[in-house]
């Protein structure tokens, strides 16, 4: 008599198909969380280095990393590394040199072998920080960039007028925090060049 109900003593038991589709889904979220804070990519979105719809290919992003991992079940970080530094250069303008690329393909390494194993605990993290911060981007000020305007030459920028200088940086402290002055330079291929703290 003092056994319980077998119905309240059993667990219902999950499909691997349900379980493989919540893996995937937590997996692309953490993917999501992940392209959103990083920092470099917000200040491009911010500045729409991409075009109008710069905010959309992160969103493209995170579906193309998926889209490799489902395809190329063997893909490592080096692979990531490579997928971010090309998205940035083909659809931001962007070459990266401060190598946070790294940190970001191991990060997305990481919740891919944890929502593998069923685990959701750094996604759901991720998650509820996004929504106690209401999807605010994410703070930008130790980004770095260097940009010259590819038009002028390298060698006449010292005798350009202080107003040719005024209008080159005149976007320059909308991309970081206000603690933060930024320079930017374009190099002579034309993309944007990012560099990390202690580069000059």
């Amino acid at each position: 008599m003092q056994a319980a109900p077998a119905a309240l003593t059993s667990q219902p038991e999950i499909s691997p198909r349900r379980l493989a589709a919540q893996a995937l889904a937590k997996f692309d979220l953490g993917i999501w969380h992940t392209l959103f804070n990083w920092p470099i990519l917000t200040v491009a979105i911010q500045n729409q280095w991409g075009g109008p719809d710069s905010e959309d290919k992160r969103d493209w992003l995170a579906g193309a990393i998926s889209e490799i991992f489902q395809n190329q079940p063997e893909t490592d970080a080096l692979d990531l590394e490579i997928v971010l530094l090309q998205a940035l250069e083909d659809e931001f303008g962007i070459r990266l040199e401060d190598e946070t690329e790294v940190a970001v393909a191991r990060d997305i390494m990481n919740l891919h072998q944890e929502t593998s194993e069923g685990h959701f605990a750094t996604v759901d993290a991720l998650h509820a920080r996004w929504m106690e911060t209401k999807g605010k981007d994410v703070q930008t000020g130790s980004v770095h960039v260097e940009e010259r305007n590819q038009d002028v030459d390298c060698d006449s920028v010292d005798e350009e007028s202080d107003e040719d200088e005024d209008v080159d940086m005149s976007d320059a402290p909308a991309l970081v925090a206000p603690k933060e002055k930024l320079a930017a330079e374009i190099d002579e291929e034309g993309f944007t060049k990012v560099v990390g703290k202690r580069r000059k």
